[in-house]
């Protein structure tokens, strides 16, 4: 049975709504009465309620509070129904601020009309209760995702402006008050019996590892995995202005332990190396940097390295940055542009060729490239593992390579089966883009879609989304998206049992008196005077 709690300081009001039609009929419990706004909200978080018919004027707090602190602390339900002895556009205005479902006039109640509402209302309800059911596990998992993305890019220094990376803080909920930040780069060490398993058995040790390890080192300190690869891993701690002073020392614990267990317990080994504490997650990157130079230092017998344990660390700083070509990367793989990626390879092997560049800097530089392979490029890990499928290890065959030409040799592989592939590819994700971000702009139609929005949702630049939308379907994002507003406008218009700003609000339109407009403009009628056509 549906709950639904009915909220007026009149009793005969009470009393009449509650003999005026069948509930029962309609699948419906009546789960209580209040006679003010913070009786009802007592109800509510009691009962939970599907549904809540109130009147808008109430002592102690009115339906429209009421409603509104329902809607910022429970979400989409309860559903309100707003009753008013007031037939003003104001008070309509306040009800569909916080989404309230329907604004009945008491003078104008029947059981017809009630019995058309609460129906109206049930169907809402069953809607919402299966848009939660299909999308809360496809959502988490997007959510997900793009917090991936938003630590790749945190880490390799790929924001292209401060606000972006501000913007995205907000959105993705990432934690940015700690006092300070450090990064691990870690590694799992291939097993004994690596040669004895099959790619499926491998891929789902490192996983399994990598999960347990996580788990081990998270009851020590509040850290965040992103993984890089198969065997790789970057560990993002957090410290507290209390664990700050000893941040070294409860990340050697943490490690520590970790280590010792996952050995004692499954035979396995890792090692790490960790960089600076920064205070601000912005400068994760650095802290990353760090580690990363150390790579090829850490051993078996130090399976834990700092960035400042090195007694010749400071002749290493100054080495190749990848960051550098940071825009000419991400336009190759967010665009799938073979002539643009094998310039950028082109320019990094370039450089690695000379005779100055070590050997943990090529080792650094490849990694990289390899990370923005796996996370950046769509499908990236599937199209990596096809390139060395006639490796044991796959594409982590670039950790056997021991000199700076085994490296080079392994970037030039890399680089002919990256551009090998795109050609095919290119015309797929090209379709594939276009076609999820039409699905998108059709899920989000209610409401006020932003460009911006949709490009961080599949990890490309709006300029590129939006160039590449108009060039395969011959019309603009945002004149799309009007439309198609207009189009579903005219159904819930024709329909009649919507008032117009109620329709502009299901839309996602500013104010009724802009979607007239916009209305007007696109049909050259107005709103009113097509529902009378």
């Amino acid at each position: 049975m549906i709950k639904l709690l009915i909220a007026d300081d009149e009793p005969l009001v009470q009393i009449g709504i509650q003999s005026m039609i069948s509930w029962a009929e309609l699948g419906i419990e009546i789960c209580g009465t209040a006679s003010n706004g913070d009786a009802a909200y007592e109800l509510i978080c009691e009962h939970r309620p599907e549904i809540v018919l109130t009147d808008i004027q109430m002592p102690c707090s009115s339906g429209l509070e009421l409603g509104k602190r329902c809607r910022e602390e429970f979400g989409e339900l309860p559903v309100f129904i707003i009753l008013t002895n007031y037939e003003d556009f104001h008070y309509a205005r306040e009800a569909i601020s916080f989404q309230a479902f329907d604004y009945l006039i008491k003078i104008d109640l029947s059981p017809e009309s009630l019995t058309d509402a609460i129906k109206r209302a049930l169907d809402h309800v069953r809607r919402l209760r299966s848009a939660a059911t299909d999308s809360s596990s496809r959502g988490a998992a997007e959510f997900q995702l793009l917090q991936e993305r938003f630590f790749i890019r945190l880490l390799n220094n790929l924001f292209e402006t401060e606000a972006q990376y501000e913007c995205l803080t907000e959105e993705l909920k990432i934690p940015v008050d700690y006092a300070g930040y450090s990064v691990a780069h870690t590694a799992v060490l291939p097993p004994a019996q690596e040669k004895t398993l099959s790619h499926e058995q491998m891929l789902k040790f490192y996983s399994s590892t990598r999960q347990m390890f996580q788990e081990l080192v998270s009851k020590f300190l509040p850290c965040r995995m992103i993984v890089l690869d198969i065997r790789h891993a970057a560990v993002i701690f957090y410290f507290s202005e209390e664990h700050l002073p000893a941040w070294k020392e409860r990340v050697t614990k943490a490690l520590t332990h970790a280590f010792e267990m996952l050995f004692n317990y499954y035979s396995v080994r890792l090692n790490a190396c960790v960089g600076r504490c920064v205070g601000s997650l912005r400068e994760l990157s650095s802290s990353y940097y760090d580690a990363k130079q150390i790579l090829n230092e850490v051993s078996e017998s130090h399976p834990i390295l700092y960035w400042d344990e090195l007694s010749d660390f400071s002749g290493m700083r100054n080495v190749f940055q990848l960051s550098l070509f940071r825009s000419e990367i991400g336009k190759a793989f967010e665009q799938l542009d073979e002539e643009a990626l094998r310039n950028v390879f082109s320019s990094i092997t370039e450089l690695l060729s000379t005779e100055h560049v070590p050997y943990p800097q090529a080792l650094d530089a490849a990694g990289s490239i390899l990370h923005f392979t796996v996370t950046l490029l769509p499908e990236g890990e599937e199209i990596a593992s096809a390139i060395f499928s006639e490796e044991a290890d796959s594409y982590c065959s670039l950790y056997r390579q021991k000199t700076v030409p085994a490296i080079l040799g392994w970037l030039h592989r890399l680089e002919d089966g990256l551009c090998g592939f795109l050609p095919d590819y290119k015309s797929r994700h090209k379709n594939y883009l276009v076609e999820n971000t039409k699905k998108y702009i059709l899920e989000h139609l209610h409401e006020r879609i932003v460009l911006q929005d949709i490009a961080d949702n599949f990890g490309v630049s709006p300029n590129y989304l939006s160039q590449l939308f108009k060039r395969f379907e011959q019309i603009g994002i945002s004149e799309y998206i009007t439309n198609l507003k207009i189009r579903k406008a005219k159904e819930l218009l024709k329909d009649g049992s919507l008032k117009i700003y109620e329709v502009a609000d299901r839309l996602g339109f500013e104010s009724a008196f802009y979607f007239s407009k916009v209305f007007k403009k696109m049909t050259g009628v107005a709103p009113k005077d097509f529902r009378n056509l």
